[in-house]
C-alpha cells in the first residue's frame, strides 16, 4: 500500500504486481521523496520474520480496508494490464527470478493448480496472481497500461498542483533486467486461455478486457501537444548513455 504526499494531499498508489509497479515507484521516488508503506527486502528477509503475509506495496483491498478509514487518502489511483499479459509475465518473474514456481514446470501444468494454491494460501506468490479487483479500490482513479504511462505524468500535475519532476516515466524491471538468461515468452493455448478467463473474470469484467483483444474497453487518455512534446524529449534524455550510468550510480548509493 505505497502512499506518498503530492503538494498538501496524502495519495495512495494500489500497486497492482506486474503492471509497471517498480517504473512507477521510481519515478514518485524522483519527484516526490520518500514513499511509505513500501518495502523492496520484503521477499529477502526469512519468513518467520516477515510481519505481514505479502509485502506491504501488494496489501489486498480486503486487509487495507480494516487498516485504513474510507476518505483517508485523497486521491487513489492504480495501473492495470490484460489479465493473459499480466498472468505470463508474473509466471516468469516467479519462475525464473524469485524461483517460486520450481525448474522445469510448464506454464499449463503450473496454471491448474493455481485456484487450488491460491485457495489453499490466499497470499502465495506475494499477490502475484491475485486477481486486479481484489487489489484496486473501487475509488482508483485506473489507469491501462495497454495505453503507456504518459498520461499518469499530467494527472500528478493536477494532484499536486505543480509541474516539478521528471516529464516521462523510465522503464524498470523489464524481463532480463536481472542479469537471468530469458527463454521464450510462454503463448498460452486455448485451453489456457479459457481457463484463464474463468479464473481471472472479475478483472475482465471490471476493467474491460476481452479475451484475444488486447486493448481494454476504455479509450486512451487524451495529451495536450505540450504533453507530449516534453514526454518526447524527456524519455530521449532518458535513453542517452551519460543518463543511464547516473542512473545506475543513483541506485548504488540508494542500497
Amino acid at each position: 500500500m505505497p502512499f506518498f504526499k503530492a503538494g498538501s494531499k496524502l495519495v495512495y498508489y494500489a500497486h497492482v504486481p506486474k503492471c509497471a509497479g517498480s517504473s512507477i515507484e521510481e519515478y514518485l521516488r524522483d519527484r516526490f521523496g520518500q514513499i511509505a508503506f513500501l518495502d523492496s527486502a520484503y521477499l529477502s528477509q526469512p519468513e518467520k520474520l516477515r510481519w505481514t503475509k505479502s509485502s506491504p506495496q501488494h496489501v489486498d483491498v480486503g486487509s487495507l480496508k480494516r487498516l485504513i478509514p474510507d476518505g483517508f487518502f485523497d486521491e487513489v489511483f492504480t495501473i492495470v494490464r490484460h489479465p493473459v499479459a499480466r498472468l505470463v509475465s508474473a509466471y516468469h518473474f516467479q519462475l525464473e527470478v524469485e524461483k517460486l514456481i520450481a525448474p522445469g514446470t510448464q506454464f499449463a501444468e503450473w496454471l491448474r493448480d493455481l485456484h487450488a494454491k491460491r485457495a489453499e494460501e490466499p497470499f502465495v506468490y506475494d499477490n502475484h496472481f491475485r486477481p486486479m479487483a481484489e487489489i484496486a479500490p473501487e475509488s482508483a482513479t485506473v489507469f491501462y497500461l495497454e495505453h503507456g504511462l504518459e498520461a499518469l505524468v499530467p494527472w500528478f500535475d493536477h494532484v499536486a498542483g505543480d509541474t516539478n519532476g521528471p516529464r516521462a516515466i523510465g522503464t524498470v524491471n523489464k524481463r532480463g533486467d536481472h542479469g537471468v538468461a530469458r527463454g521464450e515468452e510462454v503463448s498460452p493455448s486455448a485451453s489456457d486461455l479459457a481457463l484463464i478467463e474463468e479464473l481471472f473474470a472479475v478483472d475482465f469484467d471490471r476493467f474491460g478486457y476481452k479475451i484475444g483483444v488486447k486493448e481494454p474497453a476504455a479509450a486512451k487518455p487524451s495529451l495536450s501537444p505540450k504533453a507530449i512534446a516534453e514526454n518526447e524529449a524527456a524519455q530521449k534524455r532518458m535513453n542517452s548513455p551519460v543518463f543511464k550510468i547516473a542512473k545506475k550510480i543513483r541506485r548504488k548509493l540508494q542500497i
